[in-house]
């Protein structure tokens, strides 16, 4: 149950998603944005105070702490099969997700017309809501696929993936509401699938104390990736409009749909076992 795990922990991400971007378009609307990211500011500060009341009992079951330095852990990762394919895919789901984020409320707001309120909210609730969809059933599907396919959570992602680009081009393409509407939710849906398996497609090929580094390589690619996106999105938008950054980032993303595919991830299920047992010997050893 491991994909379905990640979906229901990230699902709280797609909730606050909806409840931000519906109330934070209000706000624009009336108040200006300036006081949405004070008071989001204020809230995340609050945050740290059950956060660290819930974790602080979750440091670990008396096992020695990990001490492999980073450049050490870089090394494994990188000769790891599969990896450096899953961190440009995880670059390539970045740059539209930020795409998407950064410009497409104000997208709709100009090219349909709508109030900031309107914009906001349909720039996330569609999405956000198909994604808290996509999220579970991706999870429960890939955790049923990988019973019968060691490649199950990967192929899992690739079929989100795949399944999402062409309505995210449809975004940037359409002048339709209801076209609009039916694209975004099945893009949401197949971002669903991908971010569900993230982590335990990962997790099939490093070892438990590689994971965090992976992860955090991959959302360091990400942030660099979307944010240079996010920034000649915008220079697009001076030169031929935002259409054509939505309907170019589709294009990547089936790229990386198309790279996934050939990702040598669970094709050896020794290769599995190896890495259980080296993780075995490091705990009791």
């Amino acid at each position: 149950c491991r994909s379905l795990a990640v979906g229901l922990h990230q699902s709280g991400l797609y909730v606050g998603i909806v409840l931000g971007g519906a109330w934070g378009g209000w706000m624009g609307d009336h108040y200006g944005w300036r006081p949405v990211f004070t008071i989001l500011g204020l809230a995340g500060i609050l945050y740290l105070v059950p956060l660290w009341l819930g974790m602080r009992g979750l440091t670990g079951s008396g096992s020695q702490p990990d001490r492999t330095g980073f450049k050490a852990s870089l090394r494994e990762l990188l000769k790891l099969p599969g990896f450096t394919i899953l961190t440009l895919v995880f670059s390539a789901s970045a740059l539209q997700n930020w795409i998407v984020y950064t410009w497409l409320p104000v997208y709709l707001y100009e090219r349909f017309g709508m109030s900031l309120a309107n914009a906001g909210f349909s720039a996330t609730f569609y999405i956000q809501v198909a994604g808290f969809a996509g999220i579970l059933f991706g999870g429960w599907l890939a955790d049923r696929w990988s019973r019968t396919s060691p490649r199950g959570r990967l192929l899992t992602q690739v079929a989100g993936l795949a399944a999402g680009a062409p309505f995210l081009f449809l975004i940037g393409f359409t002048t339709s509401f209801p076209l609009l509407v039916l694209a975004l939710i099945t893009y949401g849906l197949g971002r669903g699938f991908y971010d569900a398996n993230t982590m335990p497609v990962l997790s099939q090929i490093a070892a438990p104390r590689l994971r965090g580094t992976g992860y955090g390589i991959f959302n360091l690619a990400g942030c660099i990736t979307g944010g240079v996106a996010a920034a000649g999105a915008g220079w697009l938008k001076e030169i031929v409009g935002l259409s054509a950054a939505f309907q170019i980032s589709a294009v990547i993303l089936l790229a990386g749909a198309t790279l996934l595919l050939f990702a040598p991830v669970g094709r050896h299920r020794e290769s599995a076992a190896k890495i259980d047992q080296s993780t075995r010997t490091l705990m009791t050893g």
